[in-house]
């Protein structure tokens, strides 16, 4: 069993998590709650696997995900909140966040990422990718001409070593879903549409060696 706690403070949103989540057989869910308070108060009582949580609300906050992670060691956090700035998605990342949604992701694609995160993988929807890769910024046209994010370029190389898709999720503990999202992305970024031209674009950048 996958136990989950669903922290949100909007019970209509709640409820139709719980719905989805309840779907898979597998999936728990323990609870809902509506603040860091009863997280708190809750502590002694739910053990989840997983915490599904929208801190962007006034009831949670970015800056509650470090606290969620003292009082819930062991658990791992799935955010599924609106688009939000990039600095604030990368801050709780840092503070803990596992894997990452936006509300509008469909029900495969949540139930995809529960049992990712349950497996020790990183989640990350395609449109949380492209705002942390700044790919709709208006300023990721540069002098560089094209804009790679560090984990885009460790995907480039895994792909021109031969690596498959799962493979370069096991070994950069993602999800086969992220990973497929990167490839895209670099792709698009390339304007190439196989992997051979991932491939030559490593030789040519100085990415890998031959």
């Amino acid at each position: 069993m996958i136990d989950i706690l669903i922290a949100n403070n909007n019970s209509i949103v709640a409820e139709g998590l719980k719905t989805i989540l309840q779907s898979q057989i597998r999936n728990r869910v323990l609870g809902v709650v509506s603040s860091i308070e009863e997280l708190e108060n809750h502590s002694k009582r739910y053990f989840p696997n997983i915490i599904v949580i929208d801190y962007s609300s006034s009831s949670f906050g970015v800056e509650t995900i470090k606290k969620i992670k003292t009082i819930y060691r062991d658990s791992k956090i799935l955010a599924i909140t609106p688009n939000l700035p990039k600095s604030t998605i990368y801050k709780s990342l840092q503070l803990g966040v596992d894997s990452y949604l936006l509300d509008d992701c469909d029900k495969p694609e949540i139930l995809e990422a529960i049992e990712d995160t349950h497996s020790g993988k990183q989640f990350y929807c395609g449109m949380v990718i492209n705002i942390l890769s700044d790919k709709n910024a208006e300023n990721s046209m540069n002098c560089d001409g094209i804009s790679l994010s560090e984990r885009e370029i460790e995907v480039i190389k895994l792909i021109s070593d031969g690596f498959t898709n799962k493979e370069i999720a096991d070994s950069l503990f993602l999800s086969t879903h992220t990973v497929n999202t990167h490839r895209k992305n670099i792709m698009h970024k390339l304007n190439i549409k196989n992997t051979a031209g991932i491939v030559i674009y490593a030789v040519k950048e100085n990415i890998i060696t031959t």
